[in-house]
């Protein structure tokens, strides 16, 4: 850390040594006192005591010939600012009156335009910049750069920090300035701005584009980030980026387990389950190819459905498994647990029923309807819909779905109002829904002419703000059509990602459900759309019915390297592409998921709380009174 924090200091103070000897007063001598103070002053910067070291600017200041203080002046306005006083830096610069030398003056309007960069205003600290003529050095650049980047001017502030770096003689200094354009672009890119080059941009424009956009994906989610920043490698040999920058960048997204530490795999690769294993498997190892290769350790698969998954764990550990990922179905994994004892961490692929007691470095992870269950019901209240209905088969998985849902919901001050069962497999809901929606014929306006009564008329109970079903994607079509045949149109409902088949995207069955669902399934242009059309192109007929298996793989080693390589695991949520993933006090790992609807064949971010008043109150004002 030592390391880290003296050099710039180190880089500042050179800096500001070779600003005042272009600013020495030539016809004067300067007084004891002044020279005293403006050494303090050095010295304290250099420790860092940026409020003591504009102090002692401001004696030397006090302490200088007239008319030759105002160099002491303009360098107290850079400590103050360095110590976060704007107000002191602004009073400093105002006493930093003429005459200058033209450095001196150059220096007052950068450190001006530093000021409004502070105050949020971009654009006049360009103008300042603009007012002042003469040569542009290190410093100058640098501000305008990062206004240039405020105002999303992201070719134009690259422009400026490579002119920058071609001042730069030193190799370190020369890394710093490309971490400075990487972490502008990055932060450009999360208010919004847009990296991806024009056409005809020139190479080593379009290259530091693409490297901020990788940038900016990766510290959203790591996943692809290797083969991404390999791929751009390949695409731009001579960038001047291509080597100590983008090593670093590789470092700082490999998901790496330590190469010592063997891995053992168990699941089903065969028999009625194989399928299912074969996709978790393949997620897992392309996330595995996705690590540089000096960083991968040995992975052993192992055929649970050959063997009984007990039997294959003390097979892994016999053969120096360290980390043990698997099995995979819920009896597996409370057999395996039984039998654990700490000596290599384990990833069980689901999870064992509450209260259940597990050994050290035992861990669980899980694509669990019951928890999206719960995110609805928490979704819901959150939405200010808090009295439902719930609408789930009656079969060992709709029993579960519709406990946690009911459970969460009724702990967060929801009224379940009703609740009913279907039997799995049936295609006609109306005596279901009329059963719990009360859907009957309305009674006779008055206020409507006899004519406008032909048209037999229905409504539903007034007691509820919401449907919940719990149903697969086939069944949750019907379900939806048929709540429009019934005149149930309007009422909301929410759904479980089961509800969704990615494959469905274009049916206009399921518009307006709200239902959570993972990054992979969810993200249309960033780093899991990325993978995912990779996945696509690669295994074109395992896409989409195997596409969250794949991606439950996935993130099953970035678990595991998570837990391998920190000290405390998920001190913040991972963002994953099942979702953003947090550690339990229990061992589980959980999905934190976003909410979506479908509209128009795409998938759109579901409407907040506030954007559901506001179309509530919108429709109470059209209805005709």
């Amino acid at each position: 850390m030592q390391a880290s924090t003296t050099t710039p200091r180190l880089a500042a103070v050179a800096a500001l040594a070779a600003w005042l000897a272009a600013c020495q007063p030539t016809t004067a001598v300067r007084p004891d006192a002044s020279r005293n103070a403006e050494r303090q002053a050095v010295e304290l910067a250099a420790r860092g005591e940026h409020g003591a070291a504009a102090l002692a600017w401001e004696q030397a200041a006090a302490a200088a010939p007239e008319g030759q203080g105002g160099r002491a002046w303009i360098a107290a306005a850079r400590e103050w600012i360095a110590a976060g006083d704007e107000a002191a830096a602004r009073r400093a610069l105002e006493r930093a009156i003429e005459p200058l030398a033209p450095a001196e003056s150059r220096e007052r309007a950068r450190l001006q335009a530093e000021l409004a960069l502070l105050a949020g205003d971009p654009g006049r600290a360009l103008e300042l910049l603009e007012q002042r003529g003469g040569p542009e050095d290190a410093a100058l650049l640098t501000t305008r750069a990062r206004a240039m980047f405020a105002l999303g001017d992201v070719p134009g502030a690259v422009r400026t920090l490579t002119a920058r770096g071609n001042l730069l003689t030193r190799a370190d200094d020369r890394l710093a300035n490309q971490r400075m354009i990487l972490e502008g672009m990055s932060a450009a890119a999360g208010r919004g701005a847009d990296l991806r080059p024009a056409p005809g941009t020139d190479p080593l424009m379009a290259g530091w584009l693409e490297l901020g956009r990788i940038e900016a994906d990766a510290r959203l989610s790591a996943a692809g980030t290797g083969p991404r920043l390999r791929a751009w490698r390949a695409r731009y040999p001579a960038h001047p980026a291509n080597a100590v920058l983008w090593q670093e960048m590789l470092d700082r997204y490999a998901t790496s387990i330590e190469p010592s530490s063997g891995v053992a795999l168990l699941l089903p690769l065969s028999g009625g389950a194989g399928v299912t294993g074969a996709a978790v498997r393949d997620g897992f190892l392309a996330a595995y190819y996705d690590q540089p290769q000096g960083l991968r350790p040995e992975v052993r698969v192992y055929d649970v459905a050959q063997t009984d998954a007990a039997s294959a764990y003390l097979a892994a550990l016999t053969e120096g498994a360290q980390i043990v990922v698997g099995p995979l179905t819920r009896p597996e994994v409370a057999n395996v647990a039984a039998m654990a004892d700490g000596r290599a961490t384990l990833l069980a692929l689901n999870f064992l029923p509450d209260g259940t007691i597990t050994p050290s470095r035992f861990y669980q992870f899980a694509i669990s309807p019951e928890d999206e269950a719960r995110q609805v019901a928490r979704r819901s209240i959150a939405d200010g819909r808090q009295r439902g209905v719930a609408l789930a088969p009656a079969n060992d998985w709709g029993r579960r779905v519709l406990a946690a849902f009911a459970d969460e919901f009724t702990a967060a001050g929801g009224v379940l109002v009703q609740s009913d069962v279907y039997a799995p497999g049936t295609t006609d809901f109306q005596v279901i829904l009329r059963r719990l929606l009360q859907i009957r014929p309305a009674p006779p306006d008055p206020e409507l002419a006899p004519e406008d009564q032909r048209e037999p008329r229905y409504v539903y109970r007034d007691d509820a703000d919401f449907i919940f079903v719990a149903a697969q994607s086939v069944t949750g079509r019907l379900i939806r059509t048929q709540l429009r045949f019934n005149y149930a149109s309007r009422l909301p409902v929410y759904a479980t990602s089961d509800i969704f088949d990615p494959g469905s995207r274009g049916s206009p069955d399921l518009e307006g459900i709200v239902f959570p669902d993972m990054p992979w399934v969810l993200d249309e242009a960033g780093p899991a759309a990325l993978l995912r059309d990779s996945m696509a192109q690669t295994w074109p007929e395992r896409a989409p019915a195997r596409s969250r298996l794949y991606a439950f793989g996935y993130d099953a080693y970035t678990i595991v390297a998570e837990l391998a390589r920190r000290t405390t695991p998920f001190a913040t949520p991972v963002a994953g592409l099942t979702g953003r993933l947090v550690l339990d006090p229990y061992g589980r790992i959980l999905r934190e998921l976003d909410f979506a609807q479908l509209r128009g064949g795409h998938t759109v971010p579901a409407p907040t709380a506030e954007e559901i008043a506001a179309a509530a109150m919108e429709a109470a004002d059209s209805t005709p009174r």
